[in-house]
C-alpha cells in the first residue's frame, strides 16, 4: 500500500513574530482552503491554545468538511498547565516555548503527564464534541503513548523524523519512516514481541530524504550549500529541498515508485508557524503533484493508522530506497531497512559503498525518561548503534561504517521476500533479512576510530553502550583487529553479520 496523509499543524501563538495570532490562524485558514479546493483526505492537528482559541472553532465549523479529520498536536503550552494548576516554566516568560522544559510531556512527572493530555482530551471534546483519533508532535514520551492506547481510542501517534540537536531534539537510530509498534519502554524502539508491544502505530512525521538526512550536507555539492534551511532535508514546503519542484518529483518517484516491501508513507504539510513565510504556493505544488501519483492513496493520518493496525500485527520489515540523488551532481545512492530488530542504513557515495549506519532495537531498555522528569534544554531518544558513522568518523573522512567495496558499480534493489531486500551490483551484494545482514564481497572494513564502546573478541564485535551490552557476530568469516579498522574476510566471499541483544539485562 502507498500512502500519502496531508497533515498541517496549528498553534495559535509564537512570540518570536509580531502579530503573530493573526498570521497564525490566517495560514490555517489558507491551508484549510487549499486543502478543500483540492477535495482531498486531510488532517489538521490543533495544540491546546488552538483549542482555547474560538476562532479556529469557528473555522473549521464553517470551512471544514468531513475529509478533514481533526486532532491534536501535542506540545505542551501554559493555558494547559494553568488547566491543570501546575506551572509553565519558561525561562521567556512565554506561554508557547520550543524547548523540552517546558513545552514537551517528558518534562513533567508520570502523574503530570496523565493531567495533562486528560485535560487536552477533555477540551478538545468539550469544543468539538469527541475525543480525537490522530495525537502527534515533535517529541512524545513512552508513559503518555502507553496512557493514550489505554484510555483512549487513538489510531495513530506521530513523532519527529531523526535529527541530530535539531531544535534541542536530537532522535537517533530509529525506524526510519512509514510507521512501528512501539515497545511499552521506548517510544522510539519497535517491540519485539506482541505481548511488549503498544498497540497503536508511531508514524515517522516530515518525509526525510534517505540520503541527505542522517549527516545533512557531509554528501552535498557546493551548489546547494547556500540553498540550505537549516539542515531540513525533508519534504516541508517552508525549505529549500521541499520548495523546489524537481526535488519533489523525487521525492515521490523515491517513496513510491521504488521498492518498500509493500508499505510506504509519506506526510506533507506545514505547522502554521511559518504562516509569515510564503509557504503555501510550495505546498500547493506538492499537492497538486501529489494528485498524480499513480496507485497512491492520500488519507486522513486516524485512517492511516487504522489500516495499520488491521494490516500488521506486528511492526513489518520496509524500505525508502534512493537509486539516484536529487543533487545531481553529487552520486549517492541510499537503501534504507527497517523491521522489528533493527534499523540499517546502505549508502554509495561515488565508488565507495558501505553500511553507513545500524541500530539495533531491543525493548528492554528504556528511554531515558520513562519514570523521571527531563530537567535539561534538550532531549535525547535513541537505540543501540551497531554502526554509526555519524558519530564515529572524522567528519570528512569517507571511510565510513563498515566499507564493503572501494570500486563499486550502480546497485540495484530488488525484493526477495516479503521482509528481505537485497542491493545488487557487479562483484557484490547486501541482502536485509529480519535478523541478519548477508554481505558478498572480497573484504569488509569497519572503520570505527572514534567508537569507544565496542571491540573484536574472536568472530564477535562486543558492544556496551550506556551500559547495555549486545553482540555482532560474524559468520562465515575471520574478523582481525588492525591498528585502525576491524578487518573482515569472507571464507567464501559471503558473511553473515547477525546482532544479537544480551540474554539478561
Amino acid at each position: 500500500m502507498k500512502i500519502a496523509s496531508i497533515v498541517n499543524f496549528a498553534r495559535q501563538v509564537d512570540q518570536r513574530m509580531e502579530d503573530s495570532e493573526n498570521i497564525l490562524f490566517n495560514a490555517t485558514r489558507a491551508e484549510l482552503e487549499m486543502v478543500n479546493e483540492f477535495g482531498l483526505d486531510n488532517t489538521f492537528l490543533l495544540q491546546y491554545d488552538v483549542l482555547c482559541d474560538p476562532r479556529y472553532a469557528e473555522l473549521f465549523r464553517e470551512k471544514g468538511t468531513a475529509r478533514t479529520e481533526l486532532g491534536i498536536w501535542y506540545e505542551i503550552v501554559e493555558p494547559l498547565t494553568s488547566a491543570c494548576g501546575l506551572p509553565y516554566k519558561s525561562e521567556r516568560g512565554w506561554r508557547w516555548d520550543w524547548h523540552i522544559v517546558p513545552g514537551f510531556s517528558m518534562a513533567y512527572t508520570p502523574r503530570e503527564r496523565e493531567m495533562l493530555i486528560d485535560e487536552a482530551m477533555r477540551k478538545f471534546k468539550e469544543v468539538y464534541g469527541y475525543y480525537p483519533r490522530t495525537v502527534a508532535s515533535w517529541l512524545i514520551d513512552t508513559h503518555t503513548v502507553r496512557y493514550l492506547a489505554e484510555h483512549y481510542d487513538v489510531d495513530a501517534i506521530a513523532i519527529c523524523r531523526d535529527q541530530t540537536n535539531t531544535d534541542a531534539y536530537t532522535l537517533h537510530g530509529g525506524y526510519f519512516n512509514q510507521a512501528y509498534y512501539p515497545c511499552k519502554n521506548n517510544v522510539f524502539t519497535p517491540a519485539q514481541s506482541e505481548g511488549e508491544q503498544v498497540n497503536v502505530p508511531v508514524f515517522r512525521l516530515l518525509g526525510p530524504c534517505p540520503i541527505h538526512n542522517y549527516d545533512n550536507k557531509k554528501y552535498l555539492t557546493h551548489a546547494w550549500d547556500a540553498r540550505l534551511h537549516c539542515g531540513c532535508f525533508t519534504m516541508e514546503p517552508v525549505g529549500s529541498v521541499g520548495a523546489a519542484p524537481e526535488n519533489v518529483d523525487w521525492f515521490f518517484k523515491t517513496y513510491y515508485e521504488n521498492e518498500d516491501l509493500g508499505f510506504s508513507w509519506m506526510q506533507i504539510g506545514q505547522e502554521n508557524s511559518f504562516g509569515y513565510t510564503e509557504f503555501l504556493p510550495q505546498l500547493r505544488m506538492q499537492i497538486e503533484k501529489l494528485t498524480q501519483q499513480k496507485d497512491v492513496q492520500i488519507m486522513k493520518m486516524c485512517d492511516a493508522g487504522a489500516w495499520f493496525k488491521k494490516t500488521y500485527a506486528s511492526t513489518p520489515a520496509t524500505s525508502v530506497v534512493a537509486l539516484d540523488n536529487w543533487d545531481t551532481g553529487s552520486d549517492a545512492q541510499s537503501v534504507w531497512y527497517d523491521c522489528q530488530s533493527f534499523s540499517a542504513n546502505l549508502f554509495r557515495f561515488e565508488k565507495s559503498i558501505f553500511i553507513r549506519s545500524w541500530h539495533l532495537f531491543d525493548d528492554r531498555v528504556p528511554e531515558h525518561y520513562i519514570t523521571e522528569k527531563c530537567t535539561t534544554f534538550d532531549a535525547v531518544y535513541e537505540n543501540l548503534p551497531l554502526v554509526d558513522a555519524l558519530f564515529w568518523n572524522d567528519g570528512e573522512n569517507y571511510k565510513s561504517g563498515i566499507q564493503i567495496d572501494a570500486d563499486a558499480t550502480f546497485f540495484e534493489a530488488e525484493r526477495r521476500s516479503e521482509d528481505s531486500l537485497a542491493a545488487v551490483w557487479q562483484g557484490g551484494e547486501v541482502a536485509f533479512l529480519p535478523d541478519r545482514i548477508k554481505i558478498t564481497a572480497p573484504v569488509l572494513r569497519f572503520w570505527a576510530m572514534r567508537a569507544s564502546c565496542l571491540k573484536a573478541v574472536g568472530n564477535t564485535i562486543q558492544y556496551n553502550y550506556k551500559g547495555t551490552p549486545y553482540d555482532l557476530e560474524i559468520v562465515g568469516a575471520d574478523v582481525k583487529q588492525e591498528a585502525d579498522h576491524i578487518s573482515i574476510t569472507p571464507n567464501s566471499g559471503t558473511c553473515e553479520l547477525i546482532p544479537r541483544r544480551a540474554k539478561s539485562l
